[in-house]
């Protein structure tokens, strides 16, 4: 599904990465809607129904190939703008009803997007994606850096409130990096059509919050606002990627065919730490909005954490004394990876929301942090945990196994939706069975909540998880 250069650009998103989804979904539960990621039409679908028949490889290369359609033309690169990206973010909240109380701002994740429906309020990312088409051999790491750093030259050169970072993942995105070269942009100013939505829509005096993760990633300068990233978020460190010899990343080398080094480093370059190109947040945006607030006399609260799944923890606390106070019985948990999220869920159908950014150890680790909230709950073990599967067609040796996961609510029901045991991780029904799945059973089991909450609940758990030391 080639997408051709038009006016705007806004075909060059990528509706399915994080920093959308994370808008899309807030934007569609704000309607009491679910958002579709994929967008899959009916004809994919049942391609992808009958390739499993043929079992996992077979699985795994359909969807490799159907994926790999969503890259853009290079020659979008010279089209982007960082005007035409914030227009088709508040475009989203054409037909969402303001004014409201408070808006969110910053960096996008699940958590987030949780944050936002127990508020009530729209979120403007920092972050945004494209997917190129690329031709880069597998584990040629210089190879990519070049060709990314063409296209990023054509991004920069008529965007200077903009950063960009050509980003890398060679074990996470392995199926993929042959096929697409992807960049991600982050705004390093407030952009006008963000400022116009503010003053349209934000309460006089109401809140500017601003998301600040400060999730730390090796990276490599290239030039100025450009940035080259090599792997993501998982067990393994950053370092890992690009320095020694890890022993499974050599294993995936040799395994591929390519001459196995041990890492993905750039030869002869130096790496350093700053803020990660998926979830962290770039610091000139955090005080430009910060200004802005202040100027326009809103208050501005900034929401600080050291790892996206601070926020998940944040929306799940929040949400639990959301319904507390409300005296709402939870009736169950909504368990979401990565992209693998729905909002919309649990002001409809009272389920409390885990959303976390990985499906490895780091990730499970995480959900075992906040089993003593859980336990709170009443009858705690009697409720169902429905699990949102995100599928891993690269098939990682950092994907915990399916038994971790239907293990690690201590004797809870824990129902996966959308996808199959036997293709686990890599079963591309999850694509669009989950959503349906989840769909299907929010109405049959309706518990709607109208209440919302306060800037100051939220504030009292961000307190209380300080306390913690979270």
């Amino acid at each position: 599904m080639e997408k051709r250069p038009g006016r705007p650009a806004w075909e060059a998103i990528s509706r399915e990465d994080s920093s959308a989804v994370t808008m899309r979904s807030v934007a569609a539960a704000l309607h009491g809607e679910f958002v579709d990621v994929w967008n899959l039409t009916p004809l994919h679908q049942r391609a992808l129904r009958l390739v499993t028949l043929g079992g996992k490889k077979a699985a795994i290369k359909a969807v490799e190939r159907i994926i790999a359609s969503f890259g853009v033309d290079p020659m979008w690169a010279r089209r982007i703008s960082v005007d035409d990206l914030a227009a088709w973010a508040i475009s989203l909240y054409d037909d969402v009803e303001g004014p409201w109380d408070a808006m969110i701002i910053g960096a996008p994740n699940g958590g987030v997007a949780h944050l936002a429906t127990a508020l009530g309020v729209p979120f403007l990312t920092q972050h945004f994606a494209s997917n190129f088409r690329g031709a880069a051999p597998l584990d040629d790491v210089q190879a990519y850096q070049n060709e990314g750093a063409e296209l990023a030259s054509r991004v920069l050169r008529r965007n200077r409130d903009m950063a960009v970072i050509n980003h890398y993942d060679p074990l996470h995105d392995r199926f993929l990096i042959k096929h697409i070269n992807r960049l991600q942009y982050k705004l390093l100013d407030l952009p006008e059509a963000y400022q116009a939505f503010i003053y349209q829509n934000l309460k006089p005096g109401g809140t500017i919050i601003f998301v600040d993760c400060r999730y730390p990633w090796p990276v490599y300068f290239i030039g100025e606002r450009h940035w080259f990233q090599v792997g993501g978020l998982g067990s393994l460190d950053g370092r890992d990627f690009i320095e020694g010899e890890h022993p499974e990343i050599m294993a995936l080398q040799q395994a591929s065919g390519a001459q196995p080094v041990g890492n993905w480093g750039l030869k002869g370059a130096m790496a350093f730490n700053m803020s990660e190109s998926k979830w962290g947040t770039l610091p000139p945006l955090h005080e430009r909005v910060a200004l802005f607030a202040r100027e326009n006399a809103y208050e501005f609260v900034s929401l600080e954490g050291a790892h996206p799944d601070y926020f998940g923890y944040l929306a799940f606390r929040v949400w639990q004394r959301l319904m507390a106070r409300n005296d709402v019985e939870p009736r169950g948990v909504l368990l979401e990876t990565a992209t693998q999220v729905a909002p919309a869920a649990t002001p409809l159908a009272a389920l409390l929301p885990i959303w976390l950014p990985a499906t490895c150890e780091r990730s499970v680790a995480s959900l075992r942090r906040m089993q003593r909230d859980l336990k709170q709950m009443t009858n705690y073990k009697d409720k169902p945990v429905l699990w949102l599967p995100m599928p891993d067609f690269a098939e990682t040796f950092e994907v915990v196994p399916w038994a971790t996961w239907m293990e690690a609510f201590d004797g809870a029901e824990v129902i996966p939706l959308g996808m199959d045991e036997q293709l686990y991780p890599a079963d591309p029904a999850a694509l669009y069975g989950a959503r349906e799945a989840l769909m299907a059973w929010v109405a049959e089991h309706p518990a709607p909540i109208e209440a919302r909450a306060s800037m100051d609940l939220v504030l009292e758990e961000v307190r209380a998880l300080r306390r913690q030391r979270f």
